[in-house]
């Protein structure tokens, strides 16, 4: 979209059959180089769930598949603490373990999702199949009656 002409353009960026895409959510409604979604299984070679980072001026993709009857959420970009790079942060996912009726939450690298993972909490029961995410730091649960941490 290009606000100064109105004159709006639309093409195919990618053959996955990808969902819910996100970003780091201080660039909304501004130009970003880096958007990650989730790819699902399909007949084009992703045989399981597959987060995706895509870099929007490289048009590179990096694919980090989740093992069988591993169903991520979408992926919520957290930025760390004094970051100055756009892809600096986390990304936060819940992914319920269907062969094992159990859920853990990854923290990937934003800037290489397809490493290894930060960290893992082993959450102590399964979360049901979810799709959408959403996180708020604790500070923002802090009002009348409450505490942060809780």
């Amino acid at each position: 979209m290009d606000p100064a002409t109105g004159r709006t353009a639309e093409e195919e960026s990618d053959d996955l059959t990808v969902e819910f895409p996100t970003i780091n959510e201080a660039f909304t409604g501004r130009k970003h180089r880096y958007q990650y979604a989730l790819a699902f299984p399909d007949d084009r070679g992703v045989g399981r769930h597959t987060l995706v980072k895509y870099d929007r001026v490289t048009g590179e993709r990096r694919l980090r598949p989740f093992g069988a009857g591993q169903l991520p959420s979408e992926a919520v970009f957290v930025p760390a603490a004094g970051a100055t790079e756009e892809d600096a942060g986390y990304l936060l996912t819940v992914v319920g373990d269907l062969n094992a009726d159990a859920s853990r939450l990854l923290v990937l690298d934003a800037g290489d999702p397809a490493l290894a993972p930060v960290a893992t909490v082993h959450l102590p029961r399964r979360v049901p199949a979810m799709i959408h995410g959403s996180w708020i730091p604790d500070a923002a649960l802090t009002g009348p009656g409450q505490r942060a941490g809780r």
